[in-house]
């Protein structure tokens, strides 16, 4: 029993890391793009339309689908399996790298109710993953 405890850890640990990596991928994409654009254009864009840099934040809609921004198929397959609220919290916490605090107060639910609801999603995550 202790064993398989700690294997559930393991994952656990693997699939955070996996979705932080995720994280860091479409980052240096955005950062990429700063790289390839003039900083004159770059400002003049900022100017022109400021809060553009929010075009790399997912809305709604997009997060309910979050398995399309993923470039793992395996992953991306288990984590269609989950509910749109499931995949709201993970993005919250992977992506925005906000806390269980933070996301709490944006959705009206407590932090542990938020805590709950993402290892949970993780515990589902790995139950789709092992059964591919």
């Amino acid at each position: 029993m202790s064993n398989e405890r700690e294997v559930s850890r393991m994952f656990i640990r693997y699939m955070q890391q996996v979705l932080r990596n995720e994280r860091i991928n479409i980052h240096q994409k955005y950062l990429k793009r700063i790289k390839e654009t003039p900083l004159e254009d770059w400002l003049l864009e900022e100017i022109a339309e400021p809060g553009h840099l929010e075009d790399y934040v997912l809305n709604n809609d997009e997060v309910a689908h979050l398995e399309s921004f993923i470039e793992d198929e395996r992953l991306a397959t288990a984590i269609a399996t989950l509910s749109t609220a499931d995949k709201m919290v993970l993005y919250q916490y992977y992506y925005s790298e906000l806390n269980d605090v933070e996301i709490g107060s944006r959705t009206g639910k407590t932090s542990q109710g938020v805590n709950k609801r993402r290892r949970r999603a993780l515990a589902r995550i790995k139950e789709a993953y092992e059964n591919m």
